[in-house]
């Protein structure tokens, strides 16, 4: 178990630089959504218009992709155990979701141990594969095919877009809100944007499972 000064490391470098990249992307990918799609003039001349912010959105798309991608090749056993881990759901994490983790309080009960990841983590780690994958095959035709493909194909490809972009955005801001600023949670946020550790006594009540494990092979 790597720890310093009774912290754990739960991302590596790599881990964190495609966090990094994704997020960036992210970011980028739904400002410039939102400017062209509901004509939102300060967004679009942060960019330098309409036409600017729509070339920035499709080429920000590329890293988008190409960056898990990239991540993907070079950590193939590290991101098979991360499949693994969020694939992996038992009745502990069953029970975590009937109690939400203990995050809200009009939902009482006991959290049981949880994976590197929690229920919650496990779920949203799906909905952004999805997600992503939701991107590329309607994002893609609606870029290099638009004027090959039938306008009915078109419209829904962008209906999908649209809807799948407004899923993400709400995920990932639920996200943010509980590693970056929820009381109970806010220490990840260091984990996967900074140093790569977490402390160990918060790792030990909501990763137990893990904690239990890293011991295990000290």
């Amino acid at each position: 178990m790597s720890t310093v000064k009774g912290k754990v490391l739960k991302h590596a470098e790599q881990t964190r630089t495609m966090h990094w990249v994704h997020l960036i992307c992210f970011i980028i990918l739904g400002l410039t959504g939102i400017g062209f799609h509901w004509h939102v003039s300060w967004i679009n001349n942060l960019f330098g218009g309409p036409a600017n912010a729509s070339l920035v959105h499709r080429w920000t798309a590329v890293v988008f992709t190409a960056g898990p991608a990239v991540y993907i090749l070079l950590n193939f056993e590290r991101f098979s155990k991360f499949i693994d881990t969020i694939s992996s759901f038992s009745a502990d994490d069953f029970k975590w979701l009937k109690t939400m983790g203990g995050y809200l309080p009009f939902l009482k009960g006991e959290v049981p141990p949880q994976d590197k990841y929690n229920a919650g983590q496990k779920l949203l780690g799906w909905v952004v594969i999805f997600g992503c994958l939701v991107f590329i095959l309607t994002g893609y035709p609606m870029w290099f095919w638009r004027h090959d493909v039938s306008p009915a194909f078109l419209n829904f490809c962008y209906n999908v877009h649209f809807w799948d972009a407004i899923i993400m955005i709400l995920a990932v801001a639920g996200h943010f809100f509980l590693a970056a600023i929820h009381p109970k949670s806010r220490v990840e946020f260091s984990s996967m944007m900074l140093d790569g550790y977490v402390d160990a006594e918060f790792t030990s009540h909501h990763n137990g499972r893990w904690f239990a494990q890293l011991s295990k092979t000290e």
